[in-house]
């Protein structure tokens, strides 16, 4: 197995790995990996549902999203036949996933099954690194603080983001508080999180007090040395760690052909590692 930093700021690959049997040092390796640089990029020849859904169980505990599919751990994320002019926008926003429920996200997986030749990249922000980057004095400022959370356009929503759809019957009412500055539940290390995408204010702050907060931290984390991207290609696992990243998908139209379509298959975990726990 290899292990290699990608071109950005942040981010490796790993190749040479056979996700359906690779023991636990190996898979140790990754998560650390992830852990370290944020997101990883698998080259794998080609994962059958059941090898991913397996693989997904040793990460963390996969979300059920659908009882009645042969594999409800699985969300499939497709351009065909779709209208993409609203269905786009769901997660064509910065954001941090589940970061609206009570509980948090660890990891999201995307299998591509099938990828387009340009466009439909996954970008991602780095808020560990932010966090690090902050003066000591704003550290100290903002080191208690608990950001109102709740599903819908945020406070801080950054210029170009689109609209979130709500998760089907999801009550748009329910509010939730997470820390401003949180632990990797992990490694320990600190980290701002979910800055913009369901940030509403800040606990014990008025309205606009607390979205100018917001704001000004997000100006700071949108900074090109917090800042990548990857382009998705057929047979490739990315797997992202949400306590320290925020993400956001690049739209694409409808699919015409092979050239521009693209087939995601989607897990969301939570809680940790069977090799962490």
């Amino acid at each position: 197995m290899r292990i290699e930093r990608l071109p950005g700021p942040f981010g490796v690959e790993v190749s040479d790995v056979d996700l359906a049997s690779c023991p636990d040092e190996e898979l140790t390796a990754i998560l650390s990996a992830i852990y370290d640089e944020r997101f990883a990029v698998i080259r794998t020849g080609g994962l059958p549902d059941e090898d991913y859904v397996r693989f997904g169980y040793r990460c963390g505990q996969p979300v059920r999203f659908d009882e009645t599919a042969d594999n409800p751990e699985i969300l499939e994320i497709t351009n065909i036949g779709v209208d993409t002019s609203s269905y786009a926008r769901g997660a064509a926003h910065w954001h941090t996933d589940m970061s609206f429920t009570p509980v948090q996200a660890s990891f999201t997986m995307l299998y591509s099954v099938a990828a387009p030749r340009e466009r439909g990249e996954t970008r991602f922000c780095n808020l560990a690194a932010a966090y690090e980057a902050l003066a000591e004095s704003t550290r100290e400022e903002i080191e208690d603080l608990a950001v109102e959370h709740r599903h819908g356009v945020s406070v801080s929503a950054r210029p170009g983001d689109h609209t979130p759809i709500p998760p089907e019957g999801w009550d748009q009412s329910t509010t939730v508080f997470h820390p401003l500055v949180r632990r990797h539940p992990v490694t320990g290390r600190k980290t701002l999180y979910a800055i913009t995408g369901t940030s509403q204010g800040i606990q014990g702050m008025d309205g606009e007090t607390g979205a100018t907060l917001l704001n000004a931290l997000c100006d700071h984390a949108f900074q090109a040395p917090f800042l990548t991207s990857h382009r998705h290609r057929a047979h490739d696992l990315v797997i992202w760690d949400n306590p320290t990243t925020m993400h956001s998908a690049t739209p694409i139209g409808a699919a015409t052909g092979p050239g521009d379509t693209r087939i995601l298959r989607r897990m969301s975990l939570h809680g940790k590692p069977s090799v962490f726990s």
